[in-house]
């Protein structure tokens, strides 16, 4: 059975949709699960051993020009692309007009989805068979609700919790010649992000129990907040600015992975890595840290967590 998992943005959202590769690996193994992925994040599925060809979409960038003949030329090699691998199920966990677009192109037999009412943009719907579109509320938790749309569609239960089994592909770009944390101190909203002075006296504290701290940037902004927090406490590295495949490298070898609610918090954790997500305004009824090792999730709207209860929980982890 040839099936494809359309998936493609954004970071978070993509990590939590990994489980699906896993349990379907358990339920069929000898099925070829292929994935589509925004190129931005085209790195994330490949973490899955479960995962096989990388179908690479670019919308963000061809929305921007999207009557220019690179835009009709790349999006139909990705087109011809789909429809040539005859799969026999299209499973569109984003639920987006453009990604019921991409189901369409891959011209399966089958294609499921999320019913109208549940669905992030309705014109998805449209693009599912009969009697294949699933009311699955997001109140159930993106990690779960994406388990339950594939298990439904292949017919299984999608029982216990969660696995994602991943593993990295590249070696470490900044191996340390101690233990390391890894902070992820920022986040595309600034409604998320948690005070630099906290960042600054988490960094203090798991100094003193003789970690480094690794922080990580990925704008001119980032990288300013990030280099304000190292020069005031101690043992703080900046990272260079690196890719996706990279940064797993680096939080696979970290002790802990302490971070807002963020792409990297949630693939440390998927990582394996004991992880504590630190949650300002987001709802952790919808979007929670889970992983494959021990974690924890702190705070939540009008829930500010304290410099006190995060190092609570990194040291219980590091005992």
């Amino acid at each position: 059975m040839k099936i494809l998992i359309i998936k493609s943005s954004s970071m978070g959202d993509v990590v939590h949709a990994l489980p699906v590769a896993f349990d379907i690996a358990q339920h069929f193994p000898d099925a070829v699960i292929d994935w589509v992925a925004e190129e931005s994040f085209r790195d994330i599925p490949r973490l899955s051993p479960f995962v096989g060809d990388i179908i690479q979409t670019a919308f963000r960038r061809w929305q921007k020009h999207p009557t220019a003949a690179e835009t009709w030329h790349e999006a139909g090699a990705v087109k011809r692309r789909l429809r040539d691998a005859r799969y026999d199920i299209v499973i569109d966990l984003q639920g987006l007009a453009r990604t019921g677009l991409v189901t369409h192109w891959a011209h399966a037999p089958k294609a499921a989805g999320f019913s109208f009412g549940c669905v992030r943009e309705w014109p998805a719907a449209l693009f599912y068979s009969s009697g294949m579109r699933f009311p699955l509320e997001e109140t159930m938790g993106a990690v779960h609700r994406y388990r339950a749309l594939a298990a439904a569609a292949l017919g299984y239960k999608a029982e216990g919790r969660p696995r994602f089994g991943l593993k990295t592909f590249r070696p470490n770009p900044m191996p340390l010649p101690g233990a390391y944390a890894a902070l992820a101190v920022n986040t595309s909203q600034a409604r998320k992000l948690w005070p630099e002075e906290n960042w600054i006296e988490v960094a203090r504290q798991l100094s003193e129990h003789g970690l480094s701290s690794v922080l990580f940037w990925g704008n001119d902004e980032e990288k300013q907040r990030v280099e304000r927090i190292a020069k005031q406490a101690p043992g703080c590295i900046v990272a260079p600015r690196l890719p996706l495949a990279d940064i797993a490298s680096v939080l696979a070898d970290a002790s802990i992975v302490v971070g807002v609610d963020t792409g990297i918090s949630h693939l440390g954790a998927a990582l394996g890595r004991p992880t504590i997500g630190i949650f300002v305004q987001t709802s952790l009824e919808k979007v929670p840290i889970v992983g494959d090792a021990e974690y924890v999730n702190l705070g939540g709207p009008g829930q500010m967590p304290t410099v006190d209860d995060v190092m609570q929980q990194c040291g219980g982890f590091l005992k």
